[in-house]
């Protein structure tokens, strides 16, 4: 998973060179970028992967820095998943780095909270029954904005998360690395 996560940004930087002037420039002060779709995660410490409805909201306060809000919302894989739920919130900042063309890369971090569950299929010791815990999460995030018109972008970013399910059962990692990409909208607030 991590070697498809690093061939694909191989492959996108290029489009960073090949970026087109724009005559209005669409990353400004004011913009809202929003976007919604399914994300890909694999987890560094157990032998499973995610996959997540993923939605984010961000609001550029200047040129370079935004503030962000991140949902996913956890679809099982399968019946032999470790966990039940994961549901995960993050909010943080970006700093996007100025290119002065219709790509806009970023690096942010963000602290969240999970709501995740141990799946009941797994035995547990003493059989107890495993709870739902909000855990905290911090998650470091790069990737780039294409805008490719006024009102819409297309979008690829990569996260690590860092975090422990701590619940009655005991404490599972939630490390794990996460790709993202899509088709996004923008809303300019500000003339």
């Amino acid at each position: 998973m991590v070697k498809n996560i690093l061939v694909a940004i191989l492959l996108t930087s290029g489009i960073y060179s090949f970026g087109q002037e724009t005559s209005e420039q669409v990353v400004r002060p004011g913009l809202i970028r929003a976007q919604g779709t399914i994300s890909f995660g694999s987890f560094s410490d157990l032998d499973q992967s995610g996959l997540y409805l993923h939605g984010d909201l961000e609001y550029y306060l200047n040129p370079n820095i935004t503030a962000r809000g991140d949902l996913y919302f956890y679809l099982k894989p399968n019946n032999e998943s470790i966990l039940e739920h994961n549901h995960q919130l993050f909010s943080g900042a970006s700093y996007h780095i100025a290119t002065g063309s219709n790509i806009d890369p970023y690096i942010g971090l963000q602290p969240g909270l999970a709501v995740s569950q141990v799946s009941n299929t797994i035995l547990t010791a003493g059989n107890k029954n495993p709870r739902p815990a909000a855990s905290p999460l911090i998650s470091g995030v790069f990737g780039f904005n294409y805008y490719a018109a006024k009102w819409f972008h297309l979008f690829a970013d990569a996260r690590y998360v860092y975090g422990d399910h701590q619940s009655n059962i005991g404490t599972l990692s939630l490390n794990e690395f996460r790709f993202s990409f899509g088709l996004g909208f923008n809303i300019q607030t500000k003339k």
